[in-house]
This record gives C-alpha cells, structure tokens and sequence, in this order.
C-alpha cells in the first residue's frame, strides 16, 4: 500500500509550467498595449494660432493639347515640330517655371507622350499633367 502512495507522490509533485507561461503572456500583452498611455500625457504643448498663409504658387508655363492635336503653349498656337524651340526659349526666361500639361481625355497617349519628350528636350525639370477633380469615374 505504501507504494501505491509513493508513485501518487511522484505524480503530484510535478509542477504544470502552461498556466504558468500562459499568465506570464498575458501580463506581456497587456503592458504592451498600455504602455503607451502611460507616456502620452507627460507633456503638454500649446501650439501657437497662425493665419494661414495663400499659397505661394511658382510661374506656370501652360501647354495645351486640344482634340484635333493642335498645340498652344500659354495660349500661342504652337506647331508641334517647332515645340521644343519655343519651349526652349520661354523656359530660358522663366527657368523656375513649372509646365502644366493641359490635354483633352480624347487625345491620344501616345500625343501627349510625345509632347512630354518635346518639353524635357526643351530642358524642362518640372512638369504636371493637369486633371478634373471631382465627377465620377467614366469610361467613354
């Protein structure tokens, strides 16, 4: 009868290490996610209330593409063959000047890269393509 005792002994006095680790776990997690709390209310700063200032927007130099792919650059029909020589000299005198790139949606892509290829030809570092903000998205 004592050894029946004894190896009831045995098996009990072994200790169970998964509640262990499973308690050890979940103190983590909840440190974790409170630990940011504790720092965010440290320190206080009062922003200072400015008027917001207007934009202040650079020289615009505006190259329009209509539908029958004829060309203007702010507003001067242009021929497309003599784009990079009239670009050339408007960029000369406003060399900070961002392009906009004004094409009509039914002008082809491969018109609207070619006039790109023109303009950075022309020695043009900024350039934009301009779009309609708003409206849904349609395919025509």
């Amino acid at each position: 009868m004592q050894s029946k005792l004894r190896s009831r002994a045995k098996l009990i006095a072994e200790i169970n290490m998964v509640p262990f680790t499973d308690v050890v776990l979940v103190l983590l997690v909840i440190f974790m996610v409170t630990t940011p709390f504790l720092f965010q209310g440290a320190f206080q700063v009062k922003l200072p209330k400015v008027a917001a200032p207007s934009p202040s927007l650079p020289e615009t130099i505006t190259i329009t593409i209509t539908q029958g792919d004829k060309v203007y650059v702010n507003d001067v029909e242009t021929s497309p063959d003599n784009l990079s020589a009239y670009l050339e000299t408007v960029v000369k005198k406003k060399p900070t000047a961002l392009v906009m790139l004004n094409a009509d949606k039914n002008v082809s892509h491969g018109t609207v890269a070619g006039i790109m290829s023109k303009a950075y030809q022309a020695g043009v570092t900024k350039l934009g393509i301009s779009v309609e903000l708003g409206g849904e998205n349609k395919q025509n």
